[in-house]
């Protein structure tokens, strides 16, 4: 089964529009910022530190706060189509052994492919549109003890539960992906990063290779930024990589459903 590789930021175009646009900032702030001469050093340098020192807790806590949403979207989505998997062999089973459920099954299967082959045209940044779809499993799983036919109350429990499951792996993807760093947030790290590297240039000669160089020290600070938004935003090669999680699923269980006899 392919498993494409979902970490494209390199292949967006935005990206690399993005890094020139911030190396032309940093190279614009070392050459716009004076040198605020020797004598004011020893005021600048315990500032300069101190807000350095903010600068690395704010961004450690957004690149934690990122990359935790993105390894927990990942773990939800697995843990979403494992479930998926087993609601559909549980509804086997129990059409197997009581042959008078064969049209419930057929319910749940129709639902299952319908759901999955969904995200062949949605996106996954359109998760949520898939709720129906989804709904279209649950249903016919929660209503079988009304329709007054037998079935083995072990396998069932089984199924609710596993059903159960499902569903709080769908809610938590739907957080996961929607738990994105704020814009007052964002706002907050860029002001405190455009005042930290003026600090920077001020302290630093006006001589070009020396300018040159608080210029590359700014952009690796803004290069973390960078990163942390690439993490953070929606990403539509990402999408698509997700969305294919959903399409090999389907593939597996296209490839275990019974075969029609002809």
């Amino acid at each position: 089964m392919y498993m494409p590789r979902i970490h494209a930021t390199t292949k967006d175009w935005r990206t690399w529009l993005q890094l020139i646009a911030l190396g032309a900032l940093a190279w614009g702030i070392s050459r716009s910022v004076p040198y605020v001469g020797p004598g004011s050093l020893d005021y600048i340098a315990p500032r300069a530190q101190s807000l350095g020192i903010l600068f690395s807790i704010t961004v450690g806590f957004l690149m934690y706060k990122t990359l935790n949403r993105r390894v927990a979207l990942d773990e939800h989505i697995a843990l979403e189509l494992n479930k998926i998997r087993r609601i559909h062999h549980l509804a086997q089973y129990l059409m197997e052994a009581h042959g008078h459920l064969a049209s419930w099954f057929g319910q749940i299967r129709e639902g299952i492919v319908e759901y999955l082959r969904s995200f062949e045209e949605r996106s996954f940044s359109n998760y949520e549109e898939g709720g129906p779809l989804f709904r279209s499993i649950t249903y016919p799983i929660y209503s079988l003890p009304s329709l007054g036919k037998d079935y083995n109350a072990e396998l069932y429990d089984a199924l609710l539960l596993t059903t159960n499951q499902a569903t709080e792996a769908r809610e938590r993807i739907r957080l996961s992906k929607n738990d994105r760093i704020g814009r007052f947030s964002w706002f907050v790290v860029i002001i405190i990063s455009l005042v930290f590297s003026g600090l920077i240039i001020a302290a630093t000669p006006y001589e070009s290779l020396l300018r040159d160089v608080g210029a590359m020290v700014i952009f690796c600070l803004f290069l973390v930024l960078q990163l942390i938004h690439e993490h953070d935003r929606p990403n539509q090669i990402r999408d698509r990589g997700l969305s294919a999680k959903y399409l090999d699923d389907l593939q597996t269980i296209e490839t275990s459903l019974p075969q029609k006899e002809s």
